[in-house]
């Protein structure tokens, strides 16, 4: 079994917007990659990472309203 490590991080206001974006961004060229490749292979591997990033990114999406407050959510993939 693999033991799980966590990394907290601090970011203030404009730190966490740039890595809602950054995360928004990848994750719009994930869906496309998804859908439009031609190889299974790296199509389901995008389709994986989108998931997983899709959860990272509302996780701290999340966190980042309830201390920023609403202004936030205006980065959306």
């Amino acid at each position: 079994m693999a033991c799980i490590r966590e990394l907290d991080v601090k970011l203030n206001e404009w730190e966490t917007r740039y890595v809602l974006e950054s995360l928004s961004l990848e994750l719009q060229r994930l869906k496309v990659l998804n859908a439009k490749s031609d190889d299974e292979d790296v199509a389901a591997d995008a389709g994986n990472d989108l998931i997983e990033l899709s959860i990272l990114y509302e996780r701290l999406l999340k966190s980042a309203v309830a201390l920023f407050g609403g202004d936030t959510h205006s980065v959306r993939p």
